[in-house]
């Protein structure tokens, strides 16, 4: 019998296959499995498979466009990340529930342009909270006149038509992305609770659906609970007797 060499001390083991020396703990999914097997003639590939994670990637590995969700890594392009949105996937797989909205979300953000704004858009989705949708878009709110149109005017004067079902947009180099400039060029969206601090009494509550591809610039006021953005949908709008809040001209407490 030629067995694989191997050490083990309390709940941790390192197994030498192709005289590279592998490390584990109890926590690792297969620990249990690679133990069983040391002192055995083992496949030698088999180990391989269940020691190494891209390996182990590989076999259980779900696909959401250049994301690979595995047991306990994620890779984009093949190359771990260690972020708080893929904590936040990893934290969602271990409930048993669907972590497809947040891969799907993981893999658009990836293709925004702006690494600022990728970067920015960590900061929005640990603070302003807000809901991702089952296609990896996230939902904001922001107030309106009521006739829909915005209440700042364009460069030439026009309003922004944010009735439910327009996808307004405007060229990306013409939204500020500068996120200290606050109150600046683009399509705004905000969260839930930075609403009161919009024009008081006035407008109306709509939702928007925003893709984490289309996002310049999240502002740095107000614990980044609000953007800009290019382009936007507008799927929504909340009946002010359940936004009361949001018309009093005073902001929630922290």
């Amino acid at each position: 019998m030629n067995t694989i060499p191997y050490t083990i001390s309390g709940d941790a083991l390192t197994v030498f296959l192709q005289g590279v020396p592998h490390s584990m703990n109890a926590t690792h999914p297969n620990y249990e499995k690679v133990r069983d097997m040391l002192g055995t003639d083992a496949d030698e590939d088999e180990l391989v498979k269940l020691v190494s994670y891209r390996e182990e990637l590989k076999a259980v590995a779900a696909k959401y466009g250049d994301v690979s969700v595995g047991l306990d890594c994620i890779l984009y392009k093949e190359r771990e990340v260690n972020t708080y949105l893929t904590k936040s996937i990893l934290a969602i797989m271990a409930l048993g529930k669907d972590i497809g909205p947040w891969a799907r979300f993981m893999d658009k953000l990836y293709l925004n342009p702006s690494k600022t704004a990728v970067d920015e858009l960590f900061l929005w989705l640990e603070k302003a909270n807000m809901p991702i949708t089952t296609n990896g878009n996230f939902l904001a709110y922001k107030k309106v006149r009521d006739d829909f149109t915005s209440f700042h005017l364009n460069a030439d004067g026009t309003s922004v038509d944010n009735r439910i079902g327009a996808s307004p947009s405007m060229p990306r180099n013409e939204v500020d992305d500068n996120r200290d400039a606050t109150c600046s060029q683009g399509l705004h969206f905000c969260s839930w609770h930075y609403l009161p601090r919009y024009k008081g009494g006035q407008g109306r509550v709509i939702i928007v659906e925003v893709n984490p591809a289309d996002v310049v610039a999240i502002t740095s006021d107000f614990n980044n609970s609000k953007g800009r953005a290019w382009t936007y949908k507008v799927v929504g709008e909340i009946d002010q007797v359940h936004t009361e809040f949001a018309f009093a001209g005073q902001p929630l407490a922290a």
